[in-house]
């Protein structure tokens, strides 16, 4: 099963190792998520959401002392349509986790709208492989069972891969679905252990993301 979006600064990653990335977070699961990482000995990149900051910035720290990676994915969850919005956004967010950051930084446009790189940040990141995570904390019919097995599909199609993942959801769209917090099924421990045992029968390796390089602010 092929679930990618092969945006234009997706990093290449040798055969067989496997990255694990997560989107829109942090939230209420993700310090817990962290920790999971680290006693399965996996290496994560978090492209953290303004908004969520908002709620759960304070998760930063133990993103840090758990050694992941920060990464940014907007500052409001909208696609990217123009290089000047990407822009603002990602500085926004970007201000917002300064203390966390060292040298250039990985991005993700929401949604993976917007394929053009931004000039002083490293992207856009895309994805090989994901399992329709949304559609658990949504409760639109998705099981954790099947995300694993749909991720472990388009990876054995590309042999690894960037996985894409969810730690939490956008505030500005469970809201507009009127949806609140409390309802939402974060299912995404569940999921990455599991996909975690998954990866490892088949043999891929699990890695960080490479190290990021900046678009040229020059052009």
């Amino acid at each position: 099963m092929d679930n990618s979006l092969l945006l234009s600064g997706t990093p290449q990653l040798a055969a067989g190792a496997v990255a694990l990335t997560f989107d829109d977070g942090p939230g209420p699961r993700t310090a817990e998520l962290a920790q999971l990482l680290v006693a399965e000995r996996a290496p994560a990149t978090f492209f953290v959401l303004g908004e969520s900051l908002e709620r759960y910035g304070h998760v930063l720290d133990t993103l840090r002392d758990c050694g992941h990676s920060v990464a940014l994915h907007s500052e409001y969850h909208r696609g990217f349509d123009t290089v000047e919005f990407a822009a603002d956004q990602l500085a926004r967010c970007r201000a917002r986790v300064a203390d966390y950051l060292s040298g250039p930084v990985w991005y993700r446009p929401p949604y993976g709208i917007g394929d053009e790189p931004v000039p002083g940040y490293a992207g856009p990141v895309g994805w090989h492989a994901h399992g329709r995570d949304w559609d658990i904390t949504y409760r639109a019919g998705q099981t954790v069972t099947g995300c694993v097995a749909d991720i472990m599909a388009a990876l054995a199609h590309f042999n690894g891969g960037v996985v894409l993942l969810h730690d939490f959801a956008p505030y500005s769209e469970f809201a507009g679905r009127r949806v609140t917090e409390a309802t939402l099924d974060l299912r995404v421990l569940e999921v990455t252990s599991l996909l975690i045992q998954r990866i490892r029968e088949q043999g891929f390796e699990l890695v960080g993301l490479p190290e990021p390089v900046a678009a040229d602010s020059t052009g």
